[in-house]
């Protein structure tokens, strides 16, 4: 089983994310429920960012959870947003 940590920046971008939108909600909270029962599962797609400690797991097509692994049974959540956010890492 996973621990996770959010930092204040996934927090913050969290509420963005999910304003107005119970759908995207409703997919964030599926998908970190996924990573905290198997880390490996096929549907979250989960990828290491190149040249990075940075990874992600897949909310939908066009949505990432960035986070970075304190050690093996820790994630820190960092951010949360487009795909192509992960330009700023």
């Amino acid at each position: 089983m996973i621990t996770l940590v959010r930092s204040q920046r996934f927090e913050n971008e969290r509420k963005k994310f999910v304003k107005n939108s119970p759908q995207r909600a409703e997919n964030l909270i599926k998908s970190l429920q996924r990573f905290v029962g198997n880390p490996r599962h096929p549907g979250l797609h989960i990828e290491k960012l190149q040249g990075s400690k940075i990874w992600t797991i897949r909310i939908d097509l066009g949505n990432r959870i960035f986070f970075l692994w304190i050690n093996q049974t820790t994630a820190l959540l960092i951010d949360i947003g487009q795909h192509d956010k992960y330009r700023q890492y």
